[in-house]
């Protein structure tokens, strides 16, 4: 009788555990910021990770350690037609602004994880509520304020929005190389 309880005591806390541990779309919260991971199956080795990295130009100031990348992303936007969304139907600070943050990519065999931070959004343009350049953290639209906890407005469309434009920046695949030109 003492083993059931037990045994129920401990996938209890496992549930209570997983369950504060909210998750969407590849973003999760990580004490005051919200950051985007996901892991990437792959054949590369480490120098071809790093060459595939390095000829995107998705990323500055990349640093390499050993099965590590570090670096800077560039400004991009969101992709949110390629995600299936009209400018009209999501929230505006989506189409009109550039992302940026600082990335990790680390590499496993057969997979590498990326891993961005401090994710900031710059504005593109000036209009009645933000001058161009203006940068504000995903954390402003992504948590609760004063919480690590995802707003329910950005696990819609947002979230959905940046993971798959994410997923496109950095699934690296390998190619074959053709010499006879």
């Amino acid at each position: 009788m003492k083993r059931i309880i037990l045994l129920n005591l401990f996938i209890l806390a496992l549930l209570t555990n997983t369950m504060s541990q909210q998750s969407v779309n590849n973003f999760h919260a990580e004490g005051t910021d919200l950051i985007w991971q996901k892991v990437f199956e792959t054949q590369m080795n480490f120098e071809q990770l790093y060459s595939k990295v390095r000829e995107s130009g998705l990323l500055e100031n990349i640093e390499k350690s050993e099965n590590k990348l570090t670096g800077e992303l560039k400004q991009i936007d969101a992709d949110f037609k390629g995600a299936g969304y009209s400018e009209m139907s999501i929230p505006m600070y989506i189409p009109r602004s550039f992302y940026t943050g600082f990335v990790i990519i680390e590499l496993k065999e057969g997979k590498y994880r990326v891993t961005i931070k401090r994710i900031f959004l710059s504005q593109k343009y000036d209009d009645p509520l933000t001058k161009q350049g203006e940068k504000t953290s995903i954390v402003t639209y992504g948590l609760k304020r004063g919480k690590s906890e995802i707003t329910s407005s950005f696990m819609k469309s947002p979230s959905v929005i940046l993971d798959y434009t994410f997923k496109q920046k950095f699934e690296f695949k390998q190619t074959e190389t053709n010499d006879n030109w």
